[in-house]
């Protein structure tokens, strides 16, 4: 695992965030009789946004090594 998968990762997380924040937003604009679905794929979102991110911490704490000390200066 390279540490440009890890950010990578870590990227997914902050896009799949996004669309859980900005679900309040979008559900204004939903019908009626398809609310409950948008609620559905929220919970899914919230789901892989808790795999995700322990999958990714998980990497982290076994790839530190990966960063490579020109990226950091050390």
């Amino acid at each position: 695992m390279s540490f440009v998968r890890i950010v990578n990762n870590y990227g997914r997380l902050h896009k799949l965030g996004k669309q859980i924040i900005n679900h309040k937003k979008n559900v204004n604009h939903v019908p009626k009789n398809k609310l409950e679905r948008a609620f559905e794929k929220q919970e899914e979102k919230i789901r892989e946004f808790e795999k995700l991110i322990k999958k990714s911490h998980n990497e982290w704490n076994k790839k530190q090594a990966s960063i490579n000390k020109y990226w950091t200066g050390y």
